[in-house]
C-alpha cells in the first residue's frame, strides 16, 4: 500500500518538474534532517496505524518532531488522510476511532467560506466530490487552523495552519476513483482471503470519475513550487 501510495502521488504531480523522495517512518525513525534541501513535505496515510495508539507512540513522536521542524522552517506541507490526523493530535485536538462515524467511498465535502476563499480552491466547486476510508477522526477543530471544509459525518475534513502554507484534509486527494477501489480492495483483501459481501458493498460507494479533489495536490505544488522543486 505504500508503494501505491507514492506511484499516486507521483500521477498527481506529473507534468511538473518534481523530484518525489520518499521516507517510510514505520521502517526508520522520521529525522528532521529529511526536511533538509527539500521544498515541500507531504505526510501520507498509515493503513491500519492509529495516530493515538500506543503502539504507534514511538514513530509518532519522532514525526511529530518532524513536523515541528516544518513549521519552524513554514515548509510547505500537506497532510492526507493520516497526515491529516497527525497535524491535529500535534496541534492539541483529540484523534479517536469512532466507527459510527467511519467514512468509505466518495463523499461530498462542502467549502467553508475560508475553503471558498483560499487559493488552493480557487474555481472549485463549492462541493467537492472526494475519496476516503477511515474510522479515526479528528474530534475538534485545533485553535491553530482554518477549517476549510467538512462533511455532514465528519466536519473536520479540510484545515489549513493559520498564517501558515501547511495544509491537511481527512480524506485522500493521492486517489483518483478507481485507485481508491483498488487501494481498499487491496487493503482488505490481506486481511481474508476473499472480499466479503460487506467488503464489495463498501468498494461499490466509491465512484470513479468524481475526481476534481485529485487535482489538489498539484495545486498545492503550484501554490509553493520553485522552478524545480523536490518533495518528500
Amino acid at each position: 500500500m505504500a508503494e501505491h501510495e507514492q506511484r499516486c502521488i507521483e500521477r498527481r504531480l506529473e507534468n511538473r518538474s518534481v523530484e518525489l523522495v520518499c521516507n517510510n517512518g514505520l521502517v526508520e525513525r522520521a529525522s528532521a534532517a529529511w526536511l533538509d534541501g527539500v521544498d515541500a513535505l507531504i505526510v501520507g496515510g498509515s493503513a491500519a496505524y492509529s495516530v493515538h495508539h500506543p503502539r504507534s507512540a514511538p514513530w509518532v513522536d519522532a514525526l511529530r518532531k518532524l513536523l515541528d521542524a516544518a513549521l519552524e522552517r513554514n515548509l510547505p506541507s500537506f497532510g492526507i488522510c493520516f497526515g491529516h490526523q497527525l497535524l491535529a493530535y500535534h496541534l492539541g485536538a483529540p484523534v479517536i476511532t469512532d466507527e459510527e462515524r467511519a467514512e468509505v467511498g466518495t463523499i461530498d465535502v462542502t467549502l467553508t467560506e475560508a475553503g471558498s476563499g483560499d487559493p488552493l480552491f480557487e474555481d472549485c466547486e463549492p462541493i467537492l466530490a472526494v475519496h476516503t476510508g477511515h474510522s479515526d477522526l479528528v474530534a475538534a477543530i485545533p485553535h491553530a487552523v482554518d477549517l476549510l471544509g467538512a462533511s455532514d459525518t465528519v466536519e473536520t475534513q479540510i484545515f489549513r495552519v493559520r498564517g501558515a502554507c501547511f495544509y491537511s484534509t481527512q480524506f485522500h486527494p493521492d486517489l483518483t476513483g478507481a485507485e481508491a477501489i483498488a487501494r481498499y480492495t487491496a487493503y482488505k483483501q490481506s486481511m481474508s482471503e476473499a472480499l466479503s459481501p460487506e467488503v464489495a458493498h463498501a468498494v461499490s460507494r466509491f465512484r470513479p470519475g468524481s475526481d476534481a479533489a485529485a487535482l489538489l495536490l498539484g495545486r498545492f505544488l503550484d501554490l509553493v513550487a520553485q522552478p524545480k522543486a523536490s518533495v518528500v
